[in-house]
């Protein structure tokens, strides 16, 4: 029997389904809710008393002391800047705040379908995943001053992958957090059907997938577009900048076996462009589809495409 539950959690819409027949289903379903807040409490940007919020308040005040939670999602998250040489960047939280991205999403003003506008230099370079310093023995880390922390997008696919990999002791497990998703076990021997949606027509799917077991997440500059001061903006920003990508790349989905390595893989593909991100995950064996400002497609290695019908009710959306 397929049990579900729907929840709003990291500013995105979270469904996680759970097949199994025991009547415990549900309480399992209820503690995997719980976990998700439980993890927002601690890596949201957006609440002063969360973990994070606290240790970039000490930023300049030497090391500090964090949680075993924020201390697995930091290490994993500078991990993947180092292997993606900084194109991936934890740091950029005060670029995030002079883009306007100041505040939790729904708040901003309304989207705008204006292209972002070419990148300016900053005042000062207040990033850069190197300059973290910590120490594994004591669980510390020390930021120094002007240098702050934003884990939303990594943070996002840690929590569906914790929570996929705890709830797979039951059975087989779909996770999904605004279209971060981690899958663990086939129901009866058949893979989950996964919509990918159109990110230009949002009622239509471009195809269908077919996974069994790992991850799929979508990048992409529409979900979440804002203006400051008369300019179109987006959440994915450049390192190499500090400004929202200006790559041909409208949106990336990538497979990947868990959910935070998709997410950056997408992110780090879309700002590298087409040409090059398509060689950024070729050369990690991953697969994806890359799709153009004005609609081009292009795929990565073979995509397992299902023969459902479009539309099944778990829908990849494009709020990553």
């Amino acid at each position: 029997m397929l049990h579900q539950i729907h929840l709003r959690a990291m500013n995105t819409e979270v469904g996680i389904w759970l097949w199994q027949p025991a009547a415990q289903a549900a309480e399992w379903l209820q503690q995997a809710s719980q976990r998700f807040t439980a993890i927002e409490a601690e890596l949201s940007r957006f609440r002063p008393d969360s973990g994070l919020s606290r240790l970039n308040a000490a930023a300049g005040s030497g090391p500090q002391p964090v949680s075993p939670l924020l201390w697995a999602v930091l290490t994993a998250a500078l991990e993947a800047a180092r292997r993606s040489d900084g194109l991936f960047d934890p740091t950029l939280l005060h670029a995030l705040r002079r883009a306007g991205y100041d505040r939790s999403f729904e708040q901003l003003s309304s989207p705008s379908p204006a292209a972002p506008a070419a990148p300016a230099a900053p005042a000062a370079l207040d990033w850069g995943y190197q300059r973290v310093r910590t120490d594994p023995a004591a669980m510390m880390v020390e930021l120094p001053a002007g240098l702050g922390l934003d884990l939303g997008g990594i943070g996002k696919g840690w929590a569906v992958d914790d929570v996929a990999q705890t709830l797979a002791a039951h059975g087989p497990v779909l996770v999904d957090a605004g279209g971060d998703m981690r899958i663990v076990g086939a129901v009866r021997g058949e893979p989950w059907p996964i919509a990918v949606q159109n990110p230009f027509h949002a009622q239509h799917d471009l195809f269908t997938l077919a996974v069994s077991s790992g991850a799929v997440a979508t990048s992409s500059i529409g979900g979440r577009r804002w203006a400051s001061n008369g300019r179109a903006m987006h959440h994915l920003l450049d390192p190499r900048t500090g400004q929202p990508s200006v790559s041909d790349l409208h949106s990336v989905t990538v497979l990947a076996p868990t959910a935070a390595s998709a997410e950056v893989a997408a992110k780090v593909a879309l700002i590298l462009g087409s040409r090059q991100g398509s060689a950024y995950l070729a050369k990690r064996n991953l697969r994806g589809l890359l799709i153009g400002r004005e609609g081009q497609q292009q795929t990565v290695g073979r995509l397992p495409l299902s023969h459902l019908n479009p539309r099944p009710t778990t829908i990849l959306q494009e709020y990553a």
